[in-house]
């Protein structure tokens, strides 16, 4: 019989990503799902389905988010998959072009 061990997530592990992350560096906003502001953070990283987000508020940012974008008009409807210091690992649940 094997041991049931749990998985830990290390958002550093690119190996297991199905899609390719491009790097970037963009300022946005994370506000609830009806809109309120909770903090301001930058964008790490993106791909098709997630992002990286980093701010040193992670601990106020509520599972569901809306992240908007500055400068572009674009916003995201995200679940936080994983925190860590500093960070959090954000899927998008709406679509996303690239």
């Amino acid at each position: 019989m094997q041991d049931h061990v749990a998985k830990i997530e290390d958002p550093e592990h690119d190996e297991r990503r199905r899609e390719r992350r491009r790097t970037v560096f963009l300022q946005a906003d994370v506000c609830t799902l009806d809109g309120t502001p909770i903090v301001n953070c930058a964008i790490q990283d993106t791909s098709r389905s997630g992002c990286k987000i980093m701010c040193e508020q992670v601990s106020l940012i509520p599972d569901e988010i809306v992240l908007s974008i500055r400068g572009l008009g674009e916003s995201f409807v995200g679940r936080v998959m994983w925190r860590a210091e500093g960070s959090a690992g954000v899927a998008f649940l709406n679509g996303v072009a690239e």
